[in-house]
């Protein structure tokens, strides 16, 4: 053999081992695309680790810090779907995080949002409840069909070719934890006649796709347990094969369901599974409980602890002492939520523990607002400036705290959405306070300001309006503490604080946040 034929051959063995490696991670791995950002953090691409159902282990956590500290500059985010998100990804050192995580036993979403058209959309992250399993009072622990349906749709290629992605939400403790209403397909757990199982609810996403902000529909079935998975699967298929691939912006389930409308999508759903489903007429959700602070588990002795996070940002620091707390105190387990906190669970000694969270700087006191208010990573997606959701969901929660009794905030029910723009990843329209940034400009500079929403309520069906087309955060900031000393003076009885933004005009909010 001559050296051009050796090398040639040489060349060949490198080509198909690098295949062979790539073909190994195909459908279950992928780096997603950051923007064109327009502040000095500069990260071309995101690694989004989903945590099934929210639980890790200590050692899964400890390798997550690692992973942050090797790639993403010491730096990781909790997501409102339960995900870890690092940043500055190097697309070259994309196969080596792969097999990394492999061996931790994660895979990521497959971030399709770099494609044009309607398609590679795949089942994203299920969220369960965070304290499924160990919650007092749990009607049904969702998580074993929450593994099983992980299991079923990762890496399944009749499944990663969708129009759109598709979210599933799942909640077993009859609250609505998991924030069923803005996923596509949300399960929340119901008694009827004495039986527990699920009813289902179709078609949320607040997004700006088409027909625009919605949230998720009631089906009025009820589903057992033993069926949900089928019934899970099956409506998946519906959105694969019946959803609109004419443009990504009628690409989501919302916009299938919002053409046939529930009956008909149940009258389909029933003859894929060949089940005719059972009515139910009882009320969504059967508790209001947000698993905040440090709470009894359903095993006597034990506790959990919830630990805010205000926007999600953990250090890789945080991560290694959060992992050591777990194994020290609890069992070497933690969760993850849907408000981008993390919970310590399966703890005996929770006043040991929880000062052993404090010394470590973690807050463990506050309001509310500290537990349910999330924001987007809008520093980088190449859409806004600086003050980015983050900054400002914390910038806000931290005001509203300093200025008014923890107990009134509570009573109130506030919480605050932050979405650095109008693709609203946070959800502003949910919630009680919402904020969606936008740039502007001023003179030759944009700058970030973002518009003010009031008075979002799922549980009553309402999407929050918008009062204010924009504004500075500081000016919003402002605005929001005068809006609350009037709610305080002129509310009725226990009527909280978007009960008492929906009874009034948007002309007569604007003038209350002026101190009108």
């Amino acid at each position: 053999m001559n050296e051009n034929s050796s090398t040639s051959h040489d060349l060949k063995s490198v080509n198909c081992r690098i295949s062979s490696e790539i073909e190994r991670f195909v459908g279950r791995y992928s780096i997603g695309r950051d923007g064109e950002p327009l502040n000095e953090r500069a990260s071309l691409h995101f690694l989004r680790i989903k945590v099934p159902g929210g639980r890790l282990t200590a050692d899964q956590l400890l390798g997550i810090a690692d992973l942050a500290q090797k790639y993403g500059r010491g730096r990781g985010e909790v997501t409102d779907r339960q995900d870890v998100q690092l940043h500055w990804i190097e697309a070259e050192n994309a196969l080596e995080i792969f097999q990394r995580m492999g061996e931790l036993g994660f895979t990521t979403d497959m971030c399709g949002q770099g494609f044009s058209g309607a398609r590679y959309g795949d089942v994203r992250n299920i969220v369960c409840c965070p304290v499924s399993g160990i919650g007092k009072g749990e009607l049904i622990d969702p998580y074993p069909l929450v593994k099983k349906l992980t299991n079923f749709f990762t890496g399944n290629r009749d499944f990663l070719d969708m129009p759109r992605k598709f979210k599933i939400a799942v909640s077993g403790c009859g609250s609505d934890c998991t924030r069923v209403e803005v996923n596509d397909l949300g399960l929340v757990a119901v008694k009827k006649d004495g039986e527990i199982g699920f009813t289902m609810m179709v078609g949320g996403s607040v997004g700006a796709s088409l027909p625009g902000p919605k949230l998720a529909e009631p089906t009025f079935a009820f589903i057992k347990p033993e069926d949900a998975f089928e019934v899970v699967v099956a409506s998946v298929e519906i959105h694969r094969d019946y959803g609109s691939r004419e443009s990504k912006a009628k690409a989501r389930f919302k916009w299938l369901i919002n053409e046939w409308g529930v009956k008909k999508f149940l009258s389909v759903l029933e003859e894929k599974t060949g089940r005719k489903m059972e009515e139910y007429n009882g009320r969504l959700f059967l508790n209001e409980d947000d698993h905040r602070g440090v709470q009894p588990q359903n095993r006597r002795g034990y506790y959990y602890v919830h630990i805010p996070l205000l926007g999600g940002l953990l250090t890789a620091h945080d991560m290694i002492n959060l992992a050591e707390v777990a194994k020290e105190y609890g069992n070497g387990e933690l969760r993850l939520t849907p408000q981008q906190n993390i919970i310590v669970p399966n703890i005996k000694d929770k006043d040991a523990a929880t000062r052993k969270l404090k010394r470590l700087g973690f807050q463990l006191h506050g309001s509310s607002l500290r537990w349910n208010s999330i924001g987007c990573a809008s520093d980088f997606c190449g859409k806004t400036k600086e003050p980015h959701a983050k900054d400002a969901v914390k910038s806000v929660v931290e005001r509203l705290e300093t200025r008014f009794d923890h107990g009134l905030l509570n009573a109130a029910a506030l919480k605050v959405h932050v979405s650095g723009c109008p693709n609203d990843c946070c959800a502003a329209r949910t919630a009680v306070v919402g904020l969606h940034g936008k740039l502007f400009k001023e003179g030759v500079e944009l700058k970030q300001h973002y518009s003010l929403l009031l008075g979002g309520d799922p549980s009553k069906s309402k999407l929050a309006r918008q009062v204010v087309e924009k504004a500075s955060l500081e000016d919003l900031k402002n605005g929001l503490e005068a809006l609350l000393k009037k709610y305080l003076r002129l509310k009725r009885n226990r009527e909280t604080l978007a009960e008492f933004c929906n009874r009034h005009t948007i002309e007569v909010l604007k003038s209350y946040l002026d101190g009108g």
